[in-house]
């Protein structure tokens, strides 16, 4: 088995991130009904399912989008800091990316753009957690510094996993 691999599954194992991000997700999910949803970083396929991907919590009658910078993947490509949507989007879910975005001030600006008025964007990002996807993981953020990057959004609501000093990783909600 592959070292990296081991230390992020005994990471998922221990501090329980993919339950806290689903049951984060489901919750949210289960209000959302006929809207256009866009997933940044909906990830690779394991044996055919994506397994990283919050589309199967959604209802069908959504419109999913699911994209990744990764070509292989099979989805749409989207490198958020280049993309140029305006107003387009009722959700935005960015699974797990920010940390690995060098540009990140411009990637939120630009998931703000492409949110219609009263759209949310949804952020997980792992705050306690091994170092991955080398050499491309740049950032941890804290809830203070969440809040200063999306002070432009109306809403924000903002859960941790593990306790509020010793954070695993952040669920949140911004609403345009």
């Amino acid at each position: 088995m592959d070292k990296k691999f081991f230390i992020r599954s005994l990471a998922h194992m221990i501090f329980k991130l993919r339950p806290f991000n689903n049951k984060c997700i489901i919750k949210f999910a289960e209000k959302i009904k006929n809207k256009k949803i866009l997933e940044i970083g909906s990830g690779k396929s394991d044996k055919g399912k994506y397994i990283y991907s919050a589309k199967k919590f959604f209802d069908s009658s959504n419109e999913y989008i699911q994209s990744d910078i990764i070509q292989d993947y099979g989805h749409k490509i989207i490198d958020v800091t280049k993309i140029n949507y305006k107003n387009e989007f009722d959700v935005i879910i960015c699974a797990n990316v920010l940390e690995h975005v060098f540009e990140f001030h411009k990637a939120i600006t630009n998931l703000y753009n492409a949110l219609k008025v009263g759209g949310v964007l949804i952020i997980f990002i792992p705050v306690f957690y091994p170092l991955h996807d080398e050499p491309h993981d740049y950032w941890r953020f804290t809830e203070h510094s969440l809040k200063e990057l999306l002070k432009k959004f109306k809403e924000i609501k903002i859960k941790h996993s593990g306790i509020r000093s010793y954070p695993f990783s952040y669920y949140v909600e911004a609403r345009k």
